[in-house]
């Protein structure tokens, strides 16, 4: 019998209870930069609604990010999908609990199971505890997130900004962004991460805002 394939799970981006430009500081950075640069209220003007939901942050959401590295968003929701119930809640004790085997099956990469558990491994032991990252400035808590096994650049700027909501993040290396630069400001050709760190300078200290606007306009 042919295995029924997987209902196509919802973007877990666009999951959950909280709008991420809804949250506080976020929420401040958009009013603040729409008032200072015309071309975002514009943009929101004709945009409307953003999709973007606050993430669980701590374990799950450093998780959910280590599974959306290099896969489509579609293939990373499945995962997500099939990897919740697989325990009664999602901590650091009850994913090492999974065989490698059934993290594979899922559709896991076999570094990326090393990824995860060695993070696991770390908040077990306390050498890494997640909350400390709340009360530090964005470079200092860039540098704690990059400290961890498979988590780069990328990885630690998207939990900043959409799992704890800090206001001043710019992942100059996601392609979307870059994408959605080009189209934002018209250029011929997509920029590069240099290129597109550069542009978002005049934007500081708003630039999760501008992200967030970019990537829908």
């Amino acid at each position: 019998m042919a295995k029924t394939p997987d209902k196509k799970p919802p973007n877990f981006w666009h999951v959950g209870d909280q709008n991420l430009h809804d949250l506080p500081e976020i929420a401040e950075a958009m009013k603040a930069l729409v008032k200072k640069h015309p071309e975002f209220k514009t943009a929101m003007q004709k945009i409307g609604k953003l999709p973007w939901k606050k993430q669980q942050d701590g374990f799950e959401g450093l998780v959910n990010i280590i599974i959306g590295q290099q896969v489509s968003v579609a293939a990373a929701a499945h995962i997500v999908a099939r990897l919740k119930p697989l325990m009664d809640e999602f901590t650091p004790e009850n994913f090492l609990q999974l065989t490698e085997d059934k993290l594979r099956e899922i559709g896991f990469s076999r570094q990326k199971v090393s990824y995860a558990r060695d993070i696991a491994k770390r908040m077990i032991s306390g050498e890494f505890d997640p909350e400390a990252l709340r009360d530090m400035d964005t470079d200092e808590a860039l540098d704690a997130l990059t400290e961890l096994k498979g988590i780069g650049i990328w990885s630690a700027e998207i939990y900043l900004m959409f799992c704890l909501g800090k206001p001043d993040v710019w992942p100059a290396d996601d392609i979307g962004l870059q994408n959605g630069l080009q189209r934002f400001n018209g250029y011929k050709n997509r920029p590069d991460a240099e290129r597109t760190r550069e542009v978002g300078e005049k934007w500081a200290p708003y630039r999760s805002a501008a992200a967030l606007i970019i990537w829908k306009a």
